[in-house]
């Protein structure tokens, strides 16, 4: 299975270099760039040559609120690091005025070489300090240790675990950042950090399908019947991965999805109160013993947040515990079917270029047939951020008073 996918992965950075490159490999061509930019919502944009930015992705779960409240494709890169910062602040991420609380710290990455990112961080930094200055934030700006040919390699293996490590690392850094985007592309509607999870998986597996499908047709007679059990084995365990995880991490009745949503509350609880509490202190006359209350309240629900991430992790890891023992089934079922496959003189060697060219052509089909049959989760997702933007933008007097 490894090498077919192998084969089809490459078919396809070959025909997307083919399109931006000169040539996959010259890094002196027309590369994309990845830039990551963090505060607490964390988000990675793919820049083309011109520093424009070709997709947009959400590193934690924060990351994704920020995304669902602007259209950061075909900003520049000056222009993306903006908007993220407006939207930070109107969802009180950034903490506006001169406040005791103001612990603001930007972060921002390239991939790349660092004579290139020390200048493309320049020309952000200054344009957003110029936003921050209409908008009454103190923030420290920092570049960040540059994006490595190793992170890279991390983040395709995550968004494409159908190639083994020795795949990956194989890849040069413009495929590799070619990769990534392709692979981002396909999940910029997906407001959902185990959706994504989900999608790649799940896309996996159907190219998997693809391949045993394939070589199964190429077997008749009684033959036949000795493969269809096999093979009926492997539907049951990978039709048990995907129920196990949809179950446990992204049904909205989850326990995982439930401890999100009292994350979200909690999160929304503290970023009211801190930025009331920011607002009271540079108002005239403020009261300092009811701002020192405040502040009491506020390490409370502080406290409250981290109770809630720690449950949240908690239950993330128990439900991976689920999802990797099916992962081990569905190993174990798919070694079954490639080895009574060669006991019927099927070779997967033999049938590389057939399956790559029909796992090519059911790409899109997989798109299609996910969206749909996820299309439930991918609304939720996107509404339960655009809840909590509309509640953290809704800042009404009443925070105070609590």
């Amino acid at each position: 299975m490894k090498k077919s996918i192998a084969i089809l992965s490459a078919a396809i950075l070959a025909t997307s270099c083919a399109a931006v490159f000169t040539g996959c490999g010259e890094k002196d061509a027309d590369n994309k760039t990845v830039m990551n930019v963090s505060l607490n919502p964390e988000v990675e944009f793919v820049l083309d040559s011109n520093n424009v930015v070709v997709s947009a992705n959400a590193l934690n779960e924060e990351g994704n609120l920020v995304l669902s409240a602007g259209v950061f494709v075909g900003k520049d890169a000056e222009e993306a690091a903006n908007l993220f910062v407006q939207i930070s602040a109107d969802t009180g991420f950034l903490v506006q005025g001169n406040s005791s609380l103001a612990n603001n710290d930007l972060e921002i990455s390239f991939s790349g070489d660092a004579e290139t990112a020390k200048k493309l961080f320049d020309d952000v930094k200054g344009k957003v300090e110029t936003k921050l200055q209409e908008l009454n934030v103190q923030v420290k700006i920092e570049l960040e240790e540059g994006i490595s040919e190793e992170d890279l390699e991390a983040l395709v293996a995550e968004c494409a675990p159908y190639l083994d490590a020795a795949e990956v690392k194989a890849l040069e850094y413009a495929e590799l950042v070619e990769a990534l985007y392709e692979s981002r592309k396909e999940t910029v509607d997906f407001y959902s950090q185990e959706l994504k999870k989900a999608y790649y998986e799940a896309k996996a597996i159907a190219m998997e399908r693809t391949e045993i499908d394939t070589l199964k047709s190429k077997v008749s007679g009684i033959s036949a019947t000795i493969v269809n059990t096999a093979y009926d084995l492997y539907s049951t365990a990978s039709e048990k991965l995907e129920e196990v995880r949809f179950a446990q991490l992204v049904s909205e009745d989850s326990a995982y999805q439930k401890a999100l949503a009292t994350f979200r509350e909690k999160k929304v609880e503290y970023l009211k109160l801190r930025s009331a509490i920011a607002e009271s202190e540079n108002a005239e006359g403020a009261d300092p013993d009811f701002v020192a209350a405040q502040k009491q309240l506020l390490e409370t629900l502080d406290a409250a947040v981290e109770t809630a991430e720690a449950a949240l992790i908690s239950l993330g890891e128990a439900a991976n515990d689920l999802i990797d023992t099916a992962k081990q089934s569905l190993k174990t079922a798919y070694d079954g079917v490639i080895s009574v496959l060669e006991t019927c003189s099927i070779k997967l060697n033999e049938h590389l270029d057939e399956i790559a060219k029909k796992q090519a052509e059911s790409k899109e089909a997989f798109f299609t047939t996910f969206e749909t049959e996820y299309a439930a989760a991918i609304s939720q997702a996107k509404q339960s951020w655009e809840d909590m933007k509309a509640s953290l933008q809704n800042n009404s007097d009443d925070t105070m008073k609590q």
